[in-house]
């Protein structure tokens, strides 16, 4: 059941108490009659010692977020907290260098007052718990992804679906789950990058290692295995609407991610469908021993994967979105993770 803004409020300046105390510093509600002569009335007003503190209270704040709470605490003569069930990494960190005070009831506290700095962990509240898990579905992967795809976009519903091919219907029920969980917002923006990472924990790649690789030019085969290549100029890479991607170590040295590969590496598929595997283990044969193999093929854990492919210069294979990718790195936490760390791409937003 959805929490009231009211009720928020409540548990959200009740939690926000037990912390300051905690820390060893006075502080005590103030009643909201109390009035202030600028701007709109806040959510809740603590003191802290002798130092009054509007508050504005969310349950999400994104990056996008905390630029406009900036805005809002510089219209404010009194110091200005924002207070939240989830507050993004990237919104943390503007919020702090514009000298405003945050709580993030998940456990951290930072504040800048006259005569007082905190900035720590203090005990903290998991999100509210959902009826089901909010990324159990793979509707609702695949609109963690396009959220994250674009995560200042803010797509409505009817826009999602059209993307992913679903009805309007289904996106709403994921949005809602992701709302309720705290990992996305009322505008569809996503918060960054727990949604990413909360995605990560669910995301499912089980690779068959293959003893061959499949022959693009044979067409009777290329068909049969729906590798949904396409066709390809020397100035454009028109690709069919499902197909094979590439995906891991191979598709990450494609998008630019820092992480060494020979050029003998097999590479990794997403396929559409456990028959399109089935084809592929008939056809090219099971590798013998997985250091042998040709490459290795898995069954997309959401179907957007093989529907929105790429083809970047440089890669004979159709890639996997970037968070796709992305994902898969994730889930090596060796290599992987911090190849990812050291990866600040460009041409698309960094979300992990």
């Amino acid at each position: 059941m959805r929490r009231s803004h009211g009720a928020l409020v409540h548990e959200t300046a009740q939690d926000l108490l037990a912390a300051l105390t905690d820390l060893g510093l006075e502080a005590s509600d103030v009643e909201p009659h109390v009035e202030f002569d600028t701007g709109p009335e806040p959510d809740f007003v603590v003191k802290i010692g002798d130092q009054l503190v509007v508050a504005e209270v969310k349950p999400v704040v994104t990056a996008l977020d905390s630029k406009m709470l900036i805005e809002k605490a510089s219209q404010s003569k009194l110091p200005f907290l924002v207070a939240s069930d989830r507050i993004a990494d990237s919104a943390r960190a503007t919020l702090r260098e514009a000298g405003i005070g945050y709580f993030d009831r998940r456990g951290r506290l930072s504040l800048v007052l006259p005569g007082v700095f905190v900035d720590t962990e203090v005990p903290g509240h998991p999100p509210q718990p959902t009826e089901s898990a909010p990324l159990s579905s793979e509707t609702a992967k695949e609109v963690a992804i396009v959220l994250l795809n674009e995560p200042g976009a803010r797509p409505g519903v009817r826009a999602i679906a059209r993307t992913i091919n679903r009805s309007p219907s289904s996106v709403s029920v994921a949005l809602e789950g992701l709302r309720r969980a705290g990992l996305a917002t009322t505008a569809n923006e996503p918060l960054v990058p727990d949604l990413f990472w909360e995605l990560e924990a669910v995301w499912r790649r089980q690779p068959v290692p293959l003893a061959d690789l499949p022959k693009p030019g044979e067409a009777r085969r290329r068909d049969q295995l729906q590798l949904g290549l396409g066709h390809r100029n020397t100035s454009s890479w028109t690709l069919d609407e499902v197909g094979w991607a590439l995906t891991d170590t191979l598709a990450a040295v494609a998008w630019g991610v820092p992480i060494v590969a020979t050029a003998h590496y097999p590479p990794d598929f997403y396929v559409p469908s456990r028959a399109v595997l089935s084809r592929a283990l008939s056809m090219l044969g099971p590798a013998t021993r997985p250091a042998d193999r040709a490459c290795t093929v898995a069954v997309a854990p959401a179907r957007i994967v093989c529907q929105r492919r790429l083809g970047l210069q440089g890669e004979a294979w159709p890639v996997a979105n970037h968070i796709v990718v992305a994902l898969d790195l994730a889930k090596d936490k060796g290599r992987g993770r911090d190849a990812l760390e050291r990866w600040n791409p460009e041409e698309v937003a960094r979300v992990w």
